[in-house]
């Protein structure tokens, strides 16, 4: 379905009109959320010490290369994909969730496994052990007994149930509260070892922590308090479920198989409904506390990444100068040499050290041999700065620039283009260092004690450390980002299959897809190997800080008998293992930003492709059939709201030659069947906070039941529908098409009788390819052509 999507509608189902949580999705079979932008960033995303901010920054910036490339595309491309294949009944009522409309993604998974066991067997530890005991069972559905005609519907109902008896017991709940212990006691890990290493600004990071701890505290027992109650409600509701689940067992061959079914099948739907509320309501209470812990997780690596840098620069800070913050920067010049290294800034100066890996022995334009340079390109007291601009620069304004005018003419006007940060922030930094105003974010303490909070070190910890080494392997040689390639690999070496069996099927318009798959598999050959190049780098400078890091953990192991004394080995290697990570992510965005666009470029292919295949299902399953030549160009599940009736559920069908809705409640039924060109205006009605698009489409001519028709659609697709049939009405399609149409069969269509034979009357209605015969609309008279 091709398009660009303002605005996803999550609120209600088109056919029930029943709220939907904002959190998760619901028991809806067909018209459901929009589906999400597909991106490729790594599941690593999520763990503790990642860089949320710039993670989340790197997917805006996707979306705006997609924004922008629909907009200079002929044809845009969709950026979501079809939520299910069309279906043989579109039901009227809440249907059974099929497995990808369950809870798609619980937030213990989409966090961080904790890194080890923790310190003390908490509450709801003991809770979460015990609750198998205080989950009941429900009855197994006899699947394997159904009839062909409802099993696929007996299937969805187990699959319902298998999720109610899996969340029944509220672990995920307690799994999450585990979860938020750990990421807790990880930011404070952060916060203390960032102190205890000199950094003294930003001093509202240990009121944000303080405060998160200390609601923590008393949110996390209230929560536990409330879980057996909700655990003992849900499960009397639960029971409540057998006797029908034993009725429809047993007649699962009968006459009433099918109410009982829908019967049970909406009792659950509710059960599931009443368990996303309950769940909603326990998270509610830490939703605030998470997020504030995430924040801290994420300055608190920059930070850390800031520390290393000036630990390994070639100059020294002045007595009584302290680091703001620094950013891996280019200084962006004319030609090819482009310097590239950290830009420093102090509560004195503004410094550029350039810190980069030169070749010195090349082999046929290989390198052999390379060595690590660096030096200060300048440093200038704040005092010479005249001037900073922040600035969007290349192709799709997704480079942060920071322009720098110095008092000092050798320099003049400077673009240094900084990586992973936002140069809105720079700017505000700089400014505030040059007013003296950063200085009332100077921390006044010695910072953070995690022991305050936490207790002394324990064999647990050591125990959670090394777990967090071991995982840490994989981040430090870029397993995700092999992966990540790998999938791109292979989904562009499926692109031509897939494209040549559509074909097959009958899809004849886009003529350009063809030559769209080639260029991208003629590109990817250099684009694999540029980043299959640039992994082996990363991973070879990123394997020398492993092994500092695994020599440290032995030496922390190796003082497990006195564990006061290694508590201060443990926070620097904690500090190591956070310097660690933001060095992972730094080198993962460096080998992503080889390929982002380019893979953005295939995802939307692909996901194209996968909605003509969804096209093609749907019409493979209509009651009607295509005229001869006739290709499909677009399909969306769309309700008819008809004045004074009940909405009936559909799908809205357009070819090159004709607007189509066949009804898909109970038995199909082609109900409007309009050559193109009697659609005479297509509008959106609806504004931009409705809930789901809805479009008014008038017909002109006597072949269209009504003379308009409004649709609500089950995606945010209106715009696109304007779209596409004016191209439709234009013959945009009929000119796109793979295949030519054969002259003889046009000429069969110019040389068609133009009025009755038998009355004489005027033929009105447009001639189609591969229409066969012409029916009177005064006489009823069938003329052949």
């Amino acid at each position: 379905m091709p398009g660009k999507f303002r605005k996803a509608p999550t609120k209600r189902t088109a056919s029930t009109k029943r709220p939907v949580s904002k959190k998760r999705s619901i028991p809806s079979m067909r018209t459901g959320r929009k589906p999400s932008v597909s991106v490729r960033i790594p599941s690593k995303v999520t763990r503790r010490a990642t860089n949320v901010r710039r993670a989340s920054k790197r997917v805006v910036r996707r979306q705006a290369v997609r924004a922008q490339a629909q907009k200079i595309q002929p044809r845009p491309r969709p950026v979501v994909r079809p939520a299910a294949r069309p279906t043989r009944r579109m039901a009227k009522k809440p249907a059974p969730p099929p497995a990808s409309l369950r809870r798609t993604a619980s937030r213990s998974a989409r966090r961080a496994a904790p890194s080890g066991p923790p310190k003390h067997l908490r509450r709801s530890e003991q809770m979460a052990a015990g609750a198998a005991a205080t989950a009941g069972a429900l009855m197994a559905l006899n699947t394997v007994a159904a009839p062909e005609a409802i099993s696929s519907g007996v299937n969805a109902l187990q699959n319902t149930l298998n999720e109610l008896q899996r969340r029944s017991d509220f672990s995920e709940i307690i799994a999450e509260l585990n979860n938020l212990d750990t990421d807790i006691n990880h930011a404070l890990n952060l916060l203390e070892s960032g102190r205890e290493r000199g950094y003294v600004y930003q001093s509202d990071l240990e009121d944000i922590a303080y405060s998160a701890a200390d609601r923590w505290q008393t949110v996390r027992v209230q929560v536990e308090d409330a879980i057996p109650d909700q655990q003992a409600a849900f499960q009397s509701s639960l029971d409540s479920l057998n006797p029908n689940i034993r009725r429809l067992n047993a007649s699962l061959r009968g006459a009433n198989a099918s109410n009982i079914l829908k019967t049970t099948q909406e009792q659950a739907n509710q059960l599931l409904w009443d368990l996303e509320r309950a769940e909603t309501a326990l998270e509610n209470n830490y939703d605030d506390i998470e997020s504030d812990v995430r924040e801290l997780t994420s300055r608190l690596t920059t930070i850390h990444w800031a520390l290393d840098q000036i630990q390994e620069a070639r100059f020294s800070l002045e007595t009584g100068e302290d680091l703001v913050m620094a950013v891996p920067t280019r200084w962006d010049k004319e030609g090819k040499d482009d310097p590239e290294g950290v830009l420093y800034l102090t509560s004195q100066r503004l410094i550029f050290e350039r810190k980069e890996k030169v070749a010195t022995k090349k082999v046929l334009f290989i390198t052999t041999s390379s060595e690590l340079v660096q030096e200060v390109l300048f440093s200038q007291p704040l005092k010479n700065i005249k001037g900073v601009k922040a600035q969007n620069k290349g192709l799709f304004g997704h480079h942060d620039y920071v322009q720098i005018t110095f008092s000092d003419k050798k320099l003049g006007t400077l673009d240094l283009h900084i990586n992973g940060q936002d140069s809105k922030d720079w700017i505000n930094l700089i400014q505030r260092a040059q007013s003296g105003q950063i200085e009332e974010e100077r921390t006044t303490g010695s910072g953070i004690a995690l022991s305050d909070l936490t207790g002394p070190l324990t064999t647990g910890d050591l125990m959670a450390v090394q777990n967090e080494v071991n995982e840490l392997q994989d981040e430090m040689m870029l397993k995700d980002t092999h992966d990540d390639l790998s999938e791109v690999e292979n989904k562009v070496s499926s692109l031509k299959r897939e494209l040549a069996d559509l074909r097959a099927r009958g899809y004849a318009v886009e003529k350009s897809l063809e030559a769209d798959i080639d260029v991208l598999a003629a590109q990817w050959e250099q684009v694999k190997s540029r980043a299959e190049s640039t992994i082996s780098g990363q991973v070879q400078l990123l394997s020398r800080q492993m092994e500092a890091i695994q020599n440290d953990l032995a030496k922390l192991m190796g003082m497990s008998a006195n564990l006061a004394a290694a508590r201060p080995h443990y926070v620097r290697l904690k500090s190591a293992i956070a310097s660690a990570e933001a060095q992972a992510d730094a080198a993962e965005d460096t080998v992503l930003d080889l390929y982002d666009e380019y893979a953005d470029e295939v995802d939307a292919l692909a996901t194209h492709l996968e909605w003509v295949d969804w096209l093609l299902e749907a019409l493979a399953t209509a009651s009607f059939r295509l005229l001869n030549t006739e290709s499909g160009v677009a399909a969306v599940e769309a309700a008819w709201l008809r004045p004074g009736l009940e909405p009936e559920n559909g799908i809205l069908f357009l070819t090159d030659q004709r607007l189509l809705w066949e009804d898909r409640d109970g038995e199909y039924q082609l109900e409007i069947a309009v050559p193109i060109q009697q659609v005479s205006d297509v509008t959106e009605i609806s504004d931009e906070n409705a809930d789901f698009d809805v479009i008014a489409i008038s017909f002109e001519g006597g072949d269209a039941p009504v003379p308009k028709a409004e649709f609500q659609l089950a995606l945010p697709v209106a715009d696109d529908w304007q779209e596409m049939i004016g191209r439709a009405r234009a013959g945009d399609y009929a000119k796109d098409r793979a295949v030519e149409i054969d002259e003889a069969e046009l000429e069969r269509v110019r040389k068609a009788p133009k009025q009755c034979s038998n009355c004489g009357a005027a033929f009105t209605a447009p001639i189609l390819r591969g229409q066969t015969d012409i029916t009177c609309e005064y006489c009823g008279v069938v003329t052949r052509i």
